[in-house]
């Protein structure tokens, strides 16, 4: 074959094989605010520090458009170090007599000062500052359909859907981190070249998820496209979005029920302590919305089934049971704006639980011990503690939960321990949350409920539970649940 058709073949190869685009990087001389348009009045987005790099997208007059720290927006050119060869930006000399809000007399020794508009002045930060209407460019969000290293002039920040206003608040997006040096592509294919290399270290800004994979940012303004299986994103707790997830566990319960009749027998019904191993599933579901700068609002949905293994074992028979328990609470929670992110909820809300025994509760062949169905539904009130961020794989939740007053009890008709029962109660709970995947997490949590009942005055005559004592009966109810199970962001 002929070498130089050879070389020619090599040649075009190189040519059409995919690289990725160098963008041009700047960075700030002093810090600055990057706007969502070109011009001082419109919304900040973000403030930049001196020396942050950036990625250049456009020029536009004294404008320059880049994108930066998972954001794209408008800085000043006086802000930003440009290139030597970049062309020096013409001052504005031109005498401007009847512009809105400045005087008509000029010179350096006049009231109106120097013609000249420069510096701070020149980029509408001094103290007459008037700079023309911000032009407005259509509004779309900045990632739709976006390759890195394509032609974005035209985007434009929608701000309002970030969190950010006029007012000067900062607007964020998720941060994800990878485990290992993972390759950043052009496009959403491995074969469409490299956009850049991000390492464990690499904040990368989650501009937008497209299937299985997720369009990214570094805080310099490099972009592309990254498995979304390949992320960690940090939970934040800033400007925010609605919460809202389910989860479902599968775990283990020790269950005892004790009654005490002072003065009675040391046997059932008067003095006894029942135990029994259970298996527990344990369903639930939340959703929190952002409240203002620091507060949620929501509420949460909570069911455990525990069924028993063997059950009550009485005069050489095990009586199978069963027990449920709802709880359905509103929630509010206010953020402490601790590093790794704290927030205290309070809870109000309504709790249900029922123990119930296997098969017929009256015949006493299958339920020796006579106990009796039993229901409680009371009230309740209580607090919780997260701390999202514990470390960047581990979130932590603590809640106390109480039954105070207004608890209805009631037993399966004719085994009544009393007339008049009431109950208070205490529930434990601890949540701990490893960070699995991007909407998957795993779950692990421990609960200790322990219920007081008093049953009052003597049971109904019509009773058949067998009680001889005279005095006033309590009983108590204790659980100890652990479970684990995945947890899913919708």
């Amino acid at each position: 074959m002929n070498w130089k058709a050879v070389l020619f073949v090599a040649l075009l190869v190189a040519l059409a094989w995919p690289r990725a685009g160098h963008a041009e990087k700047i960075k700030t001389n002093q810090s600055a605010k990057l706007y969502s348009r070109a011009g001082e009045q419109s919304p900040i987005i973000l403030t930049l520090l001196s020396g942050q790099a950036m990625t250049l997208l456009a020029k536009d007059g004294r404008w320059i458009k880049v994108r930066v720290s998972g954001r794209t927006g408008w800085l000043p050119r006086s802000k930003v170090d440009l290139p030597e060869e970049e062309d020096e930006i013409a001052r504005n000399t031109r005498r401007r007599p009847f512009v809105d809000g400045r005087g008509t007399r000029r010179g350096f020794g006049g009231e109106g000062g120097p013609d000249d508009r420069v510096g701070a002045d020149a980029v509408g930060e001094g103290d007459d500052a008037d700079d023309k209407p911000a032009r407005r460019a259509p509004r779309r969000d900045d990632s739709a359909g976006r390759k890195a290293g394509g032609d974005d002039d035209d985007e434009q920040v929608s701000v309002k859907e970030d969190g950010a206003g006029g007012d000067g608040e900062e607007a964020t997006r998720p941060v994800a981190h990878v485990a290992k040096a993972t390759t950043i592509y052009v496009s959403d294919d491995a074969g469409s070249g490299t956009a850049f290399t991000a390492q464990p270290r690499t904040a990368l800004f989650v501009v937008e998820e497209k299937g299985k994979w997720t369009f990214v940012e570094n805080d310099e303004g490099d972009a592309g496209f990254v498995q979304t299986s390949k992320l960690d994103v940090e939970q934040s707790t800033g400007p925010r979005r609605r919460i809202m997830g389910g989860r479902a566990r599968i775990g283990v319960a020790l269950l005892s029920q004790s009654l005490e009749t002072p003065g009675g027998t040391t046997t059932v019904p008067e003095n006894y302590t029942a135990r029994s191993s259970s298996v527990t599933v344990a369903l639930g579901g939340e959703v929190l919305y952002p409240y203002k700068k620091r507060y949620w609002v929501g509420g949460e949905l909570t069911y455990d089934y525990d069924r028993a293994v063997p059950g009550i074992s009485y005069m050489t028979k095990s009586t199978g049971f069963s027990y449920h328990n709802l709880n359905l609470r509103a929630v509010g929670g206010y953020e402490l704006q601790k590093p790794a992110g704290w927030i205290v909820f309070a809870r109000l809300g309504l709790h249900y639980d029922s123990f119930q025994i296997a098969g017929d509760v009256a015949n006493f062949t299958e339920n020796p011990a006579k106990i009796p169905n039993q229901i409680i539904t009371a009230p309740i009130l209580g607090g919780a503690v997260m701390i999202p961020r514990l470390t960047p794989k581990l979130a932590l939740k603590v809640s106390l939960d109480t039954i105070l007053v207004g608890a209805s009890v009631s037993q399966t008709k004719n085994l009544e321990d009393g007339t008049d029962p009431s109950a208070k109660a205490v529930f434990l709970g601890g949540v701990l949350t490893y960070r699995w995947k991007p909407k998957m997490d795993l779950q692990f949590t421990y609960d200790l409920a322990y219920t007081s009942i008093s049953f009052g005055g003597l049971p109904p005559a019509t009773s058949q539970r067998g009680h001889t004592g005279t005095a006033v009966r309590s009983g108590s109810d204790v659980s100890n649940t652990l479970t684990g199970g995945i947890t899913y962001a919708f």
